[in-house]
């Protein structure tokens, strides 16, 4: 990038001033230099930007003419430039509103914590301004816009923090549901085991035969009370170490 290519040619400035100027528009600030006022500021930021802002620079001459770049209109860009800002917001605004899980409130956050930082720098930038010119009435319009899109991006901030804490603590708390249900159903199947194991433990050591020559044998029904009598005591052992 040229050097100071984000400050148009014919801007008369002084020295002083461009000397103070580096490759970048850097961080936003103000110069008060011989009478020059220039406002040097940021374009709202987005997470996919890789912290590479956009200059938007305002300049106010000695005899209190505005100019600006690359939006026009003096102060009436810079109005504009505070209108972009109050734009995204509302759409940070918006995405909060309709995000449904966690990973909707961590896209939110992604963009909304630049846009808190250089919202932040803004509002001090433009009180700043206000202090150094405080004949320029409309300074302090825009001081006030800044001072409310600053309170606005932290109360969106606040919404969606508590939204992200509120949408992780109730899906842990449906885990932990789930997870004592299946709990419960694995003590049933434990209890179910333990009463038919013995019984199992029997049949195979004894082995089967058909059904008519069990029913008739005396020591089948001995066996077999012997396997629920030891499965209701197993049961019962198990079920005390449960609780």
């Amino acid at each position: 990038m040229e050097r100071k290519s984000y400050i148009p040619d014919s801007w008369d400035l002084p020295d002083s001033i461009r000397k103070r100027l580096g490759v970048s528009v850097g961080k936003q600030r103000i110069m008060d230099e011989d009478g020059h006022l220039l406002l040097l500021l940021h374009a709202p930021p987005t997470a996919a930007d890789d912290e590479v802002r956009g200059a938007v620079v305002f300049w106010r001459d000695p005899r209190g003419a505005w100019a600006s770049h690359p939006v026009g209109g003096g102060l009436a860009g810079l109005e504009k430039h505070l209108a972009s800002y109050r734009k995204v917001i509302h759409g940070l605004d918006e995405k909060v509103d309709n995000a449904k899980c966690a990973r909707d409130y961590f896209d939110v956050m992604r963009d909304m914590h630049p846009m808190q930082r250089s919202t932040r720098s803004l509002l001090n930038v433009m009180q700043e301004a206000r202090e150094a010119r405080p004949d320029e009435s409309r300074l302090i319009s825009l001081r006030d816009q800044a001072a409310d899109l600053e309170r606005a991006i932290e109360l969106i901030a606040a919404d969606a923090k508590a939204g992200m804490d509120f949408t992780v603590a109730e899906t842990s708390s449906k885990q932990a549901v789930a997870t004592e249900l299946a709990n419960h159903e694995a003590r049933r199947l434990n209890r179910l085991a333990a009463f038919f194991f013995p019984l199992v433990t029997l049949v195979s050591v004894f082995g089967m035969n058909a059904p008519a020559d069990l029913l008739g044998n005396d020591h089948f029904w001995i066996v077999l009370l012997s396997g629920i009598l030891l499965g209701v005591i197993v049961h019962s052992v198990v079920a005390v170490k449960k609780k």
